[in-house]
């Protein structure tokens, strides 16, 4: 018999129809579950993020909104960056009673911490990060754990002090030392402790307000997508990475609908914002897409 403490509501039911998961009684295979799906459905983009840009600047406050995040998801298939997909996610979870709370990693990447039922080991849990966390990672019983697919790897190390860790991640076998993250288990957060690094993350010119990102996994057709810019990468679980270079705006619309099956996603216009503040992303080729 499944048990949940209050009935779920609307938004929590679309958002499980929508990753294609039933309810079930909260266990870590059930967590892995949701995890995976979660992953395989919702991108980890930041065209949500490009057409808030202008509303967020007049209210210079992002408020918490698992609604709102239903609702962009089901009409626009838009999932959103750490802060919105993990505080969406966190919200879900808690209702289908796990006991979960925030991380800050690196002081700008909140990740989440779960406890299990009747366990008193808590779990990282990570789908607002564009890394492949299928699975929920034991930080006290596995501390070797490794979060894998095709050449990328991350590891949360324990630090010096008890509760500290390190994300550790590699690509390809070389240490990004730019997202060379630590955190602390033992501090707890409330979603507006979030608001500084938000507008440091809303900036012009900053990591998500000055180029086009777009990720994602197919786990039924063994591979990650990420487009970066006019750079589409597509990553086996070999290791094998094909790289296209997209010419125009129909040829990003292409890929979004046909390789990414997002047709909803408004794609066009995150890239008239990124040209009202002065990029073209179609003039650099260069690729960020696995530093993130």
């Amino acid at each position: 018999m499944i048990v949940i403490q209050k009935p779920l509501p609307p938004w929590a039911i679309d958002y499980l129809n929508y990753i294609q998961v039933p309810v079930q009684e909260p266990s870590y295979a059930y967590l892995k579950t949701i995890c995976t799906a979660h992953l395989n459905r919702i991108p980890f983009e930041n065209v949500s993020t490009l057409m808030n840009f202008e509303a967020y600047h007049k209210q210079k406050h992002l408020q918490q909104d698992e609604k709102k995040f239903v609702d962009q998801l089901v009409r626009y298939h838009m999932g959103g960056t750490c802060y919105v997909i993990n505080s969406s996610l966190h919200e879900l979870l808690n209702r289908l009673g796990f006991h979960c709370r925030y991380a800050l990693l690196g002081g700008g990447h909140v990740g989440l911490l779960v406890r299990l039922p009747d366990e008193q080991e808590e779990v990282y849990v990570d789908c607002g990060n564009g890394a492949p966390f299928f699975d929920p990672v034991r930080l006290e019983s596995d501390p070797d754990q490794v979060s894998r697919f095709g050449g990328l790897e991350i590891r949360l190390l324990p630090g010096d002090e008890p509760g500290t860790y390190t994300y550790n991640r590699e690509v390809d076998g070389k240490l990004l030392t730019e997202l060379n993250w630590t955190f602390d288990i033992r501090k707890t957060y409330r979603f507006d402790d979030f608001q500084q690094a938000i507008a440091n993350y809303y900036k012009p010119n900053s990591l998500f307000t000055s180029f086009l990102r777009c990720q994602i996994w197919q786990l039924d057709r063994d591979r990650s997508l990420s487009l970066v810019n006019n750079v589409l990468s597509i990553r086996n679980s070999r290791g094998q990475v094909e790289k296209r270079i997209l010419a125009n705006r129909n040829e990003v619309r292409d890929v979004i609908d046909r390789e990414f099956n997002l047709p909803r996603l408004p794609v066009e216009k995150a890239i008239d914002v990124l040209e009202k503040l002065g990029i073209d992303l179609f003039q650099n080729q260069e690729s960020k897409g696995e530093t993130q």
